[in-house]
C-alpha cells in the first residue's frame, strides 16, 4: 500500500511530481518552470529596447564645399552628417532641406542638392537636418570665359598695370570682366590673390565684398585674378596689377 494523505506524492515514468490521495491535478513543474523563464526572458528582452537610442547628428558637412558654375549650368552638392557616437553617413532625400542665400545668383533643389547657376556672384548654399546646418560656397560666373581683365576703374575693361594706396591704413577695390565685356561683372566670382599679403591682403572667396584690398604696411605687391572656363575646364588667369602702398 503507498503512503497516504494530503502531503503524500510520487514521481511517475516523465520524472514529473504527482499529488497522493489528496486529490490534487498533476504538476508538471519542469515545463512550467521552463515555461515562465521563457516568458520572463521575452518581456524582459521588449522592454530593454526602449533603452537604445538612436544616435544625433552633431553636425553636417557638403561636399563639394565650394564649386563653381556658369549661368544656367548646374553642379550637384552632396550632403553629409557627422553623429553623437561619432559615425558618419550621407543624408539624403527629404531627410535634409536645402536652401540658397541668394536665388538670383544660383538656385538648388530641394530635395536633391543640385544648384544651378542664374547670375553671376556667389551664392551660399545651406543643408539642414534635425536642426543642425552645413554651408557651401558657389561661384556663377560666365559660362566661357576666354580672358580676364582687372582693374580699379568700375565699368572699365582697358587692363592697367599699376596701382596705389596712399597710407598702410587705406584699401582699394578692385573689379573682374570676362571677355571684354563690361556686362561680364565677375568681380564676385574670381578668386583674388596678393603675392605679399604682408602688404596688402584682398578679400576673396566671400557671398560678398571680395576684390577689397587693404594696406598692410608700406611696399609692393602683385594683385591678380583667376576663373574657372566652365565650358572647357580650363583656369583663366587675368593680367599681374603691382600694387604700391605708401607711407
Amino acid at each position: 500500500m503507498g503512503p497516504t494523505g494530503t502531503g503524500s506524492f510520487s514521481v511517475d515514468s516523465r520524472g514529473e511530481f504527482c499529488p497522493g490521495a489528496g486529490g490534487h491535478r498533476p504538476m508538471r513543474l519542469r515545463r512550467r518552470l521552463v515555461l515562465t523563464a521563457s516568458l520572463s526572458l521575452c518581456a524582459f528582452l521588449m522592454s530593454c529596447s526602449g533603452f537604445f537610442i538612436k544616435p544625433s547628428i552633431s553636425s553636417i558637412f557638403i561636399t563639394p564645399s565650394a564649386a563653381t558654375v556658369g549661368i544656367g549650368q548646374m553642379v550637384s552638392l552632396a550632403a553629409f552628417a557627422t553623429y553623437s557616437d561619432g559615425t558618419q553617413n550621407q543624408i539624403s532625400g527629404s531627410s535634409v532641406g536645402w536652401s540658397s542665400s541668394d536665388t538670383t545668383i544660383a538656385t538648388v533643389t530641394s530635395p536633391g542638392g543640385s544648384v544651378t547657376g542664374v547670375g553671376i556672384g556667389t551664392a551660399t548654399i545651406t543643408a539642414s537636418s534635425q536642426g543642425i546646418t552645413g554651408t557651401a560656397t558657389v561661384n556663377v560666373t560666365v559660362s566661357n570665359i576666354t580672358s580676364l581683365v582687372i582693374t580699379t576703374m568700375q565699368g572699365s575693361t582697358q587692363p592697367i598695370t599699376t596701382a596705389t594706396i596712399n597710407g598702410t591704413s587705406g584699401t582699394l577695390q578692385f573689379f573682374a570682366y570676362a571677355n571684354g565685356s563690361a556686362s561680364n561683372d565677375v568681380t564676385q566670382a574670381v578668386m583674388w590673390s596678393s603675392s605679399n599679403s604682408q602688404v596688402a591682403g584682398i578679400s576673396s572667396g566671400n557671398s560678398s565684398g571680395n576684390g577689397l584690398a587693404s594696406a598692410m604696411s608700406a611696399g609692393t605687391t602683385n594683385i591678380t585674378a583667376t576663373t574657372l572656363n566652365t565650358t572647357n575646364g580650363q583656369m583663366v588667369s587675368s593680367q599681374t596689377i603691382v600694387l604700391t602702398v605708401t607711407q
